[in-house]
């Protein structure tokens, strides 16, 4: 059991000093839609799992004040829009990525984030000055990991394009997620009169 772990983590590890190379590893699997479904729910029931004992530890409050079990399936849906978003926009911009691919890429980010924040947890019930100092540092690592799985999983050559596929996937997601809330809201205020 404990050698499972540690070999978990040297691959956690391995993801943040070599992100080319483990996206290159986990591109070189096939992924059936059962497995890719599993490793979210895996990822959403761990995330639930570490806002749960994080909540219990620390005053943190759970991100967007939901519930842990309404924050574990907004974490699910995000993942699964994103993959189709990277996917889409990467193709868009000349990318050769599968989506099983890109999906299952951003699956094990996931985990590595929930790693990187357990870690940070545990940072800051030690030191809560340096845990911040940690987040920045997290944040930017996480970023550049992704960076390299978009570059990877699209075969760009091109840190600028994969770049491009980010902003273009976020603010696209940005976009229909207000347009969305708008008219949820324009239907409410419909229903009111």
């Amino acid at each position: 059991m404990m050698s499972a772990i540690a070999a978990f983590l040297q691959l956690i590890w391995f993801t943040l000093v070599q992100p080319a190379q483990m996206a290159q590893m986990i591109m070189q699997r096939n992924y059936d839609r059962g497995t890719l479904w599993m490793g979210v729910l895996l990822v959403s029931i761990l995330g639930i799992i570490l806002v749960l004992v994080l909540q219990m530890l620390t005053t943190v409050a759970v991100p967007i004040g939901a519930s842990p079990a309404v924050y574990g399936i907004m974490m699910g849906c995000i993942l699964i829009v994103l993959a189709m978003a990277f996917y889409l926009t990467g193709q868009m911009l000349g990318g050769t990525s599968t989506f099983p691919h890109a999906f299952a890429l951003l699956i094990w980010l996931e985990m590595t984030s929930l790693v990187v924040r357990a870690v940070q947890g545990v940072i800051g019930l030690i030191s809560p000055e340096f845990a911040g100092v940690i987040s920045i540092i997290s944040a930017i690592a996480l970023f550049w990991v992704m960076l390299n799985f978009v570059n990877e999983a699209h075969k760009f050559n091109n840190f600028g394009r994969a770049f491009a596929t980010i902003i273009i996937a976020i603010v696209g997601i940005s976009f229909g997620f207000g347009l969305f809330l708008s008219v949820i809201g324009v239907s409410s205020q419909l229903e009111m009169i």
